[in-house]
């Protein structure tokens, strides 16, 4: 008996609703014509283990034919091949192809196999042999997302559409026929072939507060006849409103089928834009910027200056205005305006980019009343690069110096007393170049890996003037919390290193060290800064040092978050060569640090936050982060109640405790006392973090517990609770009909979470849009984005919810698979299995990173 298997993972469905699903396959032979049963049956979401008289009908069966045709002995050899299709039939409820590919698109499952069987495999005049060119067609439309970019078009040439949000201070239009502005989405993967509308719904403020819907005298719909595709800016100018009101608005994406006769909403967009009408108040006033900056025009955006490099600007009001007597300016991402003042303004660009800045006039009329918007774009230059970087990733030799910083010396850096290079580089597996292209082959980056005896890498010279504004920066990985201190980065002087980033031992932290002076009787400790939370062994972890010479201060970030800073007095010029992994101190070098080191940079200049938050990030291109895989469990690797990790590199293991089992695929968890755990933390709970798993929930043992209840499905402890976990929480039930065995049941209803559960009973973190599937392998994946502080949540495939925002605690003691900590003791215990287990430093960048690097 030839069987067909046909297998989808990841799914190419994501973001996609399906309407309908036809699977279809060429059958060229049988045995006999006589008509037979064949039937389509998924097999993806069954052990092997499980023999077939055992398998639920629901879960396997999902289509079948009664169907006559071949070139068997009994029939016509010279007939054509004849399609075998197999569609959901509306007079069969038990049907279920379609559901089960809608399920599938949504990400309530990870793989979809689907196999073309005889239904009865003891006839030997059943089905025998299928052509491999089965094909499962779809009719489906792409999820829209909602829109984007809402504002009102204001004066000048910018694009940028002014949206405030605040009631109490809303934009001022002049115009009594205002252009509304939003750009249409879809959810990630509904792109191809989108046929999108924009709605616009316009209220206005009653005399008592309350609002009322405004009907267009022309549409409400952008465009309003025929559709655009994904991310299109669009433009509606509103009929005619009254001066002196109140108005806001907001937003939804349509996405249409069937010809345009039925459509999808999105959700509403973020918020209201608020605006008034008022005639009279000044227009929009005239915007200048002064060099090194220029304005962009509508085909040209040069740019100029750079971070930190003021961004100067002068306004003047509209010709036709009169009593004009100040202004008041922001940028376009602010949400308050500068006090009135002067024809001018300043701005201190954070980071490179284009920039929009926002202007508008008061006048005489009683306390001053604003204005319409005016809006300049200006474009601000990347600034110096580094004048030193070290990536490690030569196959051997120096690590070459790759700064980009024009103009300085190049300066390699040698490895020495037993360093070398490994595969745990903090860069990760590398598909992308930097313009984000795929790489013809997957390359593994490498790091410096030192013994904390002798080894280290320095350069011949010195790579910065220590008496100017300076930036150093590191990935760092202690092996063990070490009873000496442990130095990452240093620049020799006569007697001194000019700096120490270091992890300090008495404090079990890390620390930012400089000296007054370069003489022998010098004093370390009076310009020191300290982090905030511990060190963590094991976990890779961002280190950024600045010396501001204007501000004469020393900074420290971990993670590219501000730790602290520290006045000091002028740097002296530590002239000697940048040591890696070890310090110069009292004419002698020490402190050689025993772990991993990599992305050593140097700036001469001190770097803003948003600057370093950039580099800690570590993006490989705009929509792929470098991520390192720090922790890889695989159930069927286990054995004895143990799960090594043989893929990473890291070496840690999962010990089963309770009566958890391998059972030759997952883990077995009961729900009362199984679980898996190794000693944790993992990775930096404070730094960006991807972790995902395949796990299913055992739907009867749910259904068993309390309403309310929450099961971990992985996480890490602090302390007294948790520091971030993925788990599920019960949140109802509901009677279903057991077609195995055609009796009604109590199933579970609930939801997947990633996040905290916090002492109080709060949730912060983000939930699945949908209930969650029970008795199958659900793929959950969670990103932490440290720079931004954000949690986002992926089912199979698809982005769950909105990003939401995360403050970091901290993990210590173990991490744990199965079950979670809180109020002093191990509980919410899992029902269920989990096949797997994956962790990387590192948030990946979006559905497309986490697609291609997470999928099955």
């Amino acid at each position: 008996m030839q069987k067909l298997y046909f297998e989808f993972s990841p799914s190419p469905l994501a973001g996609k609703k399906i309407l309908d699903a036809t699977f279809r396959v060429t059958e060229p032979w049988a045995f006999q014509c006589d008509p037979r049963w064949v039937d389509l049956v998924r097999t993806d979401n069954i052990s092997s283990s499980t023999t077939w008289s055992s398998r639920p009908k629901e879960l396997d069966w999902m289509v079948d034919r009664y169907v006559s045709a071949g070139r068997g002995s009994l029939c016509d050899p010279d007939s054509p091949d004849a399609p075998l299709e197999f569609n959901d039939n509306p007079e069969e409820s038990d049907e279920n192809l379609t559901s089960t590919v809608q399920n599938f698109a949504a990400g309530k499952f990870s793989r979809l196999t689907l196999e073309v069987r005889a239904h009865d495999e003891s006839d030997p005049s059943a089905w025998k042999r299928f052509k491999d060119d089965a094909v499962l067609s779809v009719d489906f439309v792409g999820l829209p997302g909602k829109p984007t970019g809402l504002g009102l078009k204001g004066g000048g040439t910018s694009t940028t559409p002014v949206c405030e949000k605040n009631e109490s201070s809303p934009a001022v239009v002049s115009d009594p026929q205002p252009t509304l502005m939003a750009t249409s989405q879809t959810l990630s993967g509904g792109e191809s072939d989108a046929q999108l509308r924009v709605y616009f719904d316009l209220d206005t403020q009653n005399s008592d507060k309350t609002w009322s819907d405004v009907t267009p005298g022309n549409s409400s719909l952008a465009p309003s006849t025929g559709y655009v595709g994904d991310n299109r800016a669009l433009t509606l100018k509103w009929s005619k409103l009254t001066d002196g009101k109140l108005y806001r608005y907001h937003a939804w994406t349509w996405s249409y089928y069937k010809g345009g006769a039925s459509y999808l909403s999105s959700a509403v967009s973020d918020g209201y834009c608020y605006f008034r009408i008022d005639s009279s108040a000044p227009k929009a006033p005239k915007i200048t910027v002064k060099t090194p900056y220029t304005e962009c025009s509508v085909t040209s955006c040069l740019p100029g200056g750079g971070p930190g490099v003021t961004a100067d600007f002068a306004f003047a009001h509209d010709p036709g205005d009169t009593n004009v007597v100040s202004y008041e300016y922001k940028l376009s991402t602010a949400s308050t305006w500068t006090s009135p003042g002067p024809a001018t303004g300043k701005f201190v660009p954070p980071r490179s980019g284009t920039y929009t800045i926002q202007v508008r006039g008061r006048d005489n009329v009683g306390s001053g009343r604003p204005g319409a918007v005016a809006q300049l774009d200006f474009v601000v230059a990347a600034g110096a690069g580094p004048v030193g970087r070290w990536h490690f990733d030569e196959a051997a030799g120096a690590a070459l110096d790759s700064g980009t910083a024009a103009g300085s010396t190049r300066h390699d850096a040698t490895l020495a007393g037993g360093a070398v290079r490994d595969d745990r580089g903090r860069r990760g597996l590398l598909t992308r170049d930097a313009s984000g292209a795929p790489l013809p082959s997957p390359v593994t980056d490498k790091g410096l890996a030192l013994s904390g005896g002798s080894a280290y890498a320095s350069t011949t010279a010195s790579v910065l003037d220590t008496r100017a504004s300076y930036t150093v920066s590191a990935w760092a990985r202690l092996n063990s919390a070490a009873s000496s201190n442990e130095t990452v980065l240093g620049q020799n002087g006569a007697y001194y290193s000019g700096f120490y980033l270091s992890y300090q031992s008495s404090l079990n932290t890390w620390t930012l060290r400089t000296s007054a002076t370069d003489a022998a009787s010098g004093n370390l400790t009076d310009q020191t800064v300290i982090a905030k939370q511990p060190a963590i062994p094991g976990a890779w972890t961002h280190l950024t040092a600045v010396y501001d010479s204007v501000a004469k201060k020393i900074r420290l970030y971990v993670n590219g978050m501000l730790q602290g800073s520290d006045d000091v007095a002028p740097s002296w010029a530590a002239t000697g060569p940048l040591q890696i992994g070890r310090v110069f101190w009292h004419g002698g070098y020490t402190d050689y640090f025993d772990g991993s080191i990599d992305e050593v940079a140097a700036w001469q200049q001190a770097l803003t936050d948003e600057q370093i938050a950039d580099e800690a990030r570590s993006l490989t291109s705009a929509g792929h982060a470098d991520a390192e895989l720090v922790a890889d469990w695989s159930a069927d690797q286990g054995s004895a109640g143990r799960v090594p990790d043989t893929a990473s590199g890291y070496g840690r293991s999962l010990t089963l405790t309770g009566g958890a089992a391998l059972d030759g695929e997952s883990i077995a968890l009961d729900g009362v006392d199984d679980a898996a755990a190794t000693a944790g933390p993992v990775v930096d709970d404070t730094g960006s973090f991807t972790v995902t798993t395949l796990a299913s929930l055992d739907g009867d043992k749910l259904a068993a517990k309390a309403v309310g209840y929450t099961a971990q499905v992985l996480g890490q402890r602090t302390a007294n609770g948790l520091s971030w976990g993925l788990w599920y929480e019960l949140t109802g039930k509901q009677t279903v009909l057991d077609e195995n065995t055609m009796e009604e049941k109590t199933a579970p209803v609930g939801f997947w979470r990633f996040g905290r559960l916090n002492a109080d009973g709060t949730f912060s973190g983000v939930a699945s849009d949908e209930s969650a599937m029970v008795d199958r392998a659900v793929r959950l994946t969670g990103v932490f984005d440290a720079q931004e502080g954000t949690l986002s949540l992926y089912v199979g495939d698809a982005a769950n919810g909105d990003a939401q925002p995360f403050t970091a605690q901290t993990g210590s003691g173990d991490f744990a698979v199965g079950k979670g900590f809180a109020s002093g003791a191990w509980q919410r215990y899992l029902p269920g299995r989990v096949t797997e287990v994956r962790l990387w430093a590192g948030a990946m960048a979006g559905t497309d990173q986490v697609v291609e690097t997470v999928g099955d």
